[in-house]
Parts: structure tokens; sequence; C-alpha cells
């Protein structure tokens, strides 16, 4: 069986940190009167298992972005299912029994409850068992048998419960938590609120695949081609005081035998996600709902999803379905498709 590994660590990152640096150096070109404005705050760094860049202006953006830096440490440390003495590793290790965890983590587990039922059980932070059956984000990925999945199954669905009041939560035995599908979402937010504390409203932070943009900023910026290299975009929107979150099957993946298998696990089936959707691009001032839903819609397919958003006011959306279409759904400032990148928007 050729098992091949399509997106390791240093494969990501090595190649992204020289495009990364050129980028966030080269991208602003604004004319601006005030001086402080001449120059950004820029960084790049690693955490959260992807890439992240800085690029703020402000006259304390300095500050900002250390703050911000810190707060991306502080979380990673507390959300992650994989860092050890985590706020998830210790509720598995001690599941069925509350234990005491962050007002972070409470916030992201009460916003992910609230998520579960809203979209019917598509997005659900208790695959954390099936993701480590699958390891498709690990170094050795692999297909476990669909006896071994029936075996996992029953630990996925059942939701985590919380005691606001007392500052706990707890999972059933044999759980696992999983935030991959909100937590740089929710980072986003937080770091929204520290670069508001220091007056600094134009740049923007990327995490991965969540753009968060400062209500001052002018540029615009694009949607990766999911069928393109990683430097290729297919249309261009203002983000201006948003953030955009994007799920797609064509950046963590591994192949075997021939067929691909994705990073975003479908909670019902235990595989995979198989869905007519390429990529699913959500805005919403809110990071943390933008990640999740995201998610969600790829799982539900491009006709489940539109009829979801037909009675989502709160967000805009992007869809990319099989047939290089594009569907968007909301008001979206300055949106364009490329020409040349071979997309065409849906009537």
């Amino acid at each position: 069986m050729g098992l091949t590994v399509c997106r390791g660590f240093w494969k990501r990152f090595w190649p992204v940190l020289p495009v990364a640096i050129l980028f966030l150096c080269s991208m602003w070109n604004w004319k601006k009167e005030n001086i402080y404005q001449q120059s950004a705050a820029v960084q790049v760094d690693f955490a959260m298992n992807t890439v992240v860049e800085y690029c703020l202006y402000g006259e304390e953006d300095a500050q900002a972005l250390e703050q911000c830096r810190q707060k991306v440490s502080e979380l990673e440390h507390i959300l992650s299912a994989t860092w050890q003495g985590s706020d998830l590793e210790r509720l598995a290790d001690s599941a069925g029994t509350p234990v005491s965890v962050s007002q972070d983590t409470l916030s992201v587990l009460e916003q992910a409850v609230r998520l579960y039922e809203w979209t019917g059980g598509r997005f659900d932070v208790t695959v954390g068992p099936l993701v480590q059956l699958w390891g498709i984000t690990s170094t050795s990925p692999r297909v476990p048998s669909q006896q071994q999945i029936d075996e996992i199954l029953p630990l996925v669905g059942e939701q985590p419960k919380m005691d606001a009041q007392a500052g706990t939560a707890w999972i059933s035995q044999g759980q696992q938590l999983d935030f991959g599908g909100i937590a740089k979402g929710y980072t986003c937010d937080r770091l929204r609120e520290i670069c508001d504390r220091y007056g600094v409203q134009e740049g923007y932070i990327s995490l991965g695949g969540n753009m968060m943009v400062l209500e001052d900023t002018t540029s615009l910026f694009g949607i990766r081609d999911p069928l393109g290299g990683e430097q290729a975009y297919f249309a261009s929107l203002s983000l201006a005081g948003t953030t955009m979150a994007t799920a797609g099957g064509y950046e963590r993946y591994f192949e075997q035998d021939g067929k691909r298998y994705c990073h975003i696990l479908d909670p019902e089936t235990g595989w995979p996600a198989q869905t007519d959707l390429l990529s699913v691009s959500v805005l919403s001032q809110d990071g943390a709902l933008a990640d999740a839903l995201s998610t969600a819609l790829y799982l539900m397919g491009r006709e489940e999803a539109m009829a979801f958003l037909q009675d989502c006011s709160q967000v805009q959306a992007v869809l990319v379905d099989t047939d290089r279409t594009v569907w968007v759904y909301g008001e979206i400032p300055d949106f364009s498709l490329h020409d040349g990148a071979g997309y065409r928007l849906a009537g």
C-alpha cells in the first residue's frame, strides 16, 4: 500500500515561511498622513500547528503585537488536544469527573454546544477519538477498518457538560475533545480585543485558514484557489472589521492507494468528509462562529448548506462546488472573481 503524507509539518512550514514574510512586507502599500502608519509591526510564527502572520499598524502596534503573540501561546497551551497539561488533556484523563478549566475553555465549550445543536450535529468537538484514530494531521496517518470506526462512534455526539459558576467541565469515559474547528476562530476574537485595547484598528492577523482583519483596513484579501497552488487565489474581497474562516479538503490530507483522505471528519460516519464542495469561506464579526460554520457547511454539501444559509443572516459565505461554481451569500464588499482562475459565479 503506497502511503504518502502530502502535508507534513516541515513540508508545510518551510515553503510557506519565506512567502509569508515577503507577503507581510509587501502587501500593504497604503498612503497615510500619520507618521506611525509608514511602517507596520510584523511577525511570522508557527503556533497552533499552523503559520501565524501578524501585520499591525498603530501608535502602539508593537505592544499589541507582543500581547497577541503571548495570547496565542497561552491559548495553544490551554486548548490543544495534544499539549501536555492542557485543559483538553485533563478533561480526557479525568473523564466522568468535573475538572476546573479556564474561562477560555468554558467559553469555547459553551459556543461549541450551541453550534452542535444549531448545525444538527455537523459541528462536533467530541470527534477527538476519531481524530486520534485517523491521525490525518499527524506524521503517521492511516485508514482504519470499519470495525475500528464503529467501536469509536459511540463516543462521538454526547456533548460536554459545564458548570460555569463552579468553573468546571466534564466529559464521559473514553471521550476526547478536539477544538480544531473552532480554536483558531476563537483566538481571532481574543486577538481583536487586544488590538482594540491598544487602539490598533488597521492591519490583520492570519491563523492558518482564519483571517482576522481590523476595521480601518482598506486593502483587499484573496480566497485561496482550492485547485491551485498555495499562492493561487480565485477571488478578492474586503474583510474590514470581520474574520473570514475557510474550510476545505485541499490543504491537510493524505493519500493511500490513490485515494485522498482529508482532515475534516464526518461525526456521523466517522470517515473523512465526502462532499460536493471544494471550499467554504464564512465571514463574521464572530471568529469562532465563522470557524465552526465553515467546517459544518463543508460537511453539509452544497444543497444542505444553501438551505442552512437562507436562515443565517448573521454571516456571509462563499461556497465553491466541484463544478467550479462560486455561490455567494450575503453582501460582501468588493467581492470579485479573478479573471483566468477558471471559476464562474452562480446566477
